[in-house]
């Protein structure tokens, strides 16, 4: 996990103490990595919802679920290959031969 900068003198922070306050809670005391700053601070880490159900669950821990999150599709993902607009012949790419090609010898 990246620390958290110091506010101050933005040079990172390292965690010097931290206890449980609930399952889902722990408090933090921060101090500031620069000696010449020598900032400490209070801080927290809350676990807020649940992404994906635990196989192992805690009935005391009552976490929402987030929603799932939407498939992205890509916006000519539509299953129609080549497809041109209506009474639009396709266009053919320059290099091809329609199925008639012919092996070149290309060795000298």
């Amino acid at each position: 996990m990246r620390s958290i900068d110091c506010p101050h003198c933005e040079a990172p922070t390292r965690v010097r103490t931290s206890r449980d306050v609930a399952p889902t809670y722990r408090q933090l005391q921060l101090q500031c990595s620069n000696i010449e700053c020598g900032a400490t601070y209070g801080a927290a880490v809350e676990i807020t919802h649940g992404i994906s159900p635990s196989a192992m669950s805690n009935p005391a821990v009552t976490l929402r679920m987030a929603p799932p999150r939407q498939r992205l599709v890509a916006a000519n993902d539509d299953g129609r290959f080549g497809a041109s607009a209506p009474g639009v012949a396709p266009l053919r790419a320059a290099n091809d031969d329609g199925g008639v090609g012919e092996a070149v010898n290309t060795a000298s």
